[in-house]
């Protein structure tokens, strides 16, 4: 289940809830007008005979209905159960005090039965309710019109919590339905993303890959040619780099088809992965250490913060090598920090800040994401610094 899914159910579980508050007042409303009309009706509540089953009656509907959390989410039979007991308890007090407020009690609680349960369950609650509250008042000498009043009412106030019910359940499935759309959404994008990245890694493969891969042999054969015919030692450090060159930019471009055949997007947890090939791929002497309580953070961040890695290590192999190199991301309560230096080396190539293209365009995503990126020397050799809104 999805994060967006989960909170689609919260939100409904909360204004479930609120709901239920809502409607507390009314139960208490009609908790007054039932006790204040059986303490002032005839035959009144007593010690002995009927006076004494009235008020057993009346003091369970009463703790049934004030005990009642309306819209509660119990299991189906033990909502019937006390719905039962509190229907049969109103149509008790219709039976022992007939100049009471007979209708009262049974539709308050054909109402929660609309509301609370379902169509079936509803319907043959409140019909029970319904019809007993009526034989309860024709017996006590009502006449057919008082029998009508109560049988209508009844049914008034079950269809409006029927109503009620029916108005909530759809706006939950309409939220949930909402949510699995995006849901379904993401993922198309995703896999649309995911082809897009598998094509590129093709061309990347099948062109670049293969052309820097010819390269390198081709001036693996320079170089053994240069070495048997004694070139000027100019001339073969110019080969021997140009074949340095090569093999790192084939490295390289092996690592970015790599990248891109992930299903995973990458981020701050591949950072140790990305400063261990760095080390043992490129002999470059790096450390990785992470200061705070670490925490995940955006997708976007984190894919930025691992290429601002990623450059400046590149940056380091090639322009300051026999440095030593330190990585640390650290977290506080309002930002993510990550820092990058260096002990020196030649810093010709990164003379001015961010006159590598590499770092300007790691710059401008940082920048899109609130973050800022500061790239110059440091007191020993050079640092990178990002610091972004986590």
């Amino acid at each position: 289940m999805s994060d967006r899914v989960q909170a689609a159910q919260a939100e409904a579980l909360r204004r479930f809830r609120r709901q239920g508050r809502q409607l507390a007042p009314l139960r208490l409303w009609v908790v007054a007008i039932v006790v204040l009309v059986a303490l002032t009706s005839k035959p009144g509540i007593g010690l002995s005979g009927r006076h004494l089953a009235l008020a057993v009656c009346l003091v369970v509907y009463l703790i049934e209905i004030l005990g009642w959390p309306i819209l509660r989410r119990d299991g189906v039979a033990a909502r019937v159960g006390e719905l039962a007991v509190l229907g049969a308890s109103s149509i008790a007090i219709v039976v022992l005090q007939p100049n009471g407020v007979s209708e009262l009690p049974g539709s308050a609680v054909v109402f929660i039965a609309g509301v609370s349960l379902s169509p079936a369950f509803a319907v043959a609650v409140g019909a029970a309710v319904t019809a007993g509250v009526a034989i309860a008042v024709g017996l006590a000498g009502g006449s057919s019109a008082d029998i009508a009043a109560s049988a209508l009412l009844c049914a008034v106030l079950g269809i409006t919590g029927a109503l009620l019910r029916r108005y909530r359940l759809s706006q939950e499935a309409t939220e949930l339905l909402l949510a699995r759309l995006e849901d379904a959404r993401d993922d198309q994008a995703r896999a649309a993303a995911a082809e897009e990245r598998a094509s590129i890694a093709r061309e990347l493969h099948d062109v670049l890959a293969h052309s820097l891969s010819g390269l390198s042999i081709q001036l693996e054969m320079v170089r053994k040619i240069a070495g048997k015919e004694d070139a000027p030692a100019d001339l073969r450090a110019a080969i021997d780099g140009a074949a340095d060159l090569a093999k790192q930019g084939l490295a390289e471009a092996r690592d970015a088809v790599g990248a891109l055949r992930r299903d995973d997007r990458l981020g701050i947890d591949q950072l140790p992965g990305l400063v261990a090939h760095f080390r043992r791929d490129f002999n470059l002497a790096v450390d990785y250490t992470v200061a705070g309580t670490p925490r995940p953070v955006a997708p976007d961040l984190g894919l930025a913060l691992y290429r601002v890695t990623r450059e400046a290590l590149t940056n380091v192999a090639r322009h300051a090598e026999g440095a030593t190199t330190h990585v640390e991301l650290s977290f506080d309560e309002a930002e993510v920090r990550l820092v990058v230096t260096d002990s020196g080396g030649a810093q010709s190539a990164l003379a001015a800040e961010g006159s590598g293209w590499g770092l300007a365009g790691v710059r401008e995503r940082i920048k899109r994401l609130g973050g800022d990126l500061a790239a110059g020397p440091s007191e020993s050799g050079w640092s990178v610094v990002v610091s972004a809104p986590a």
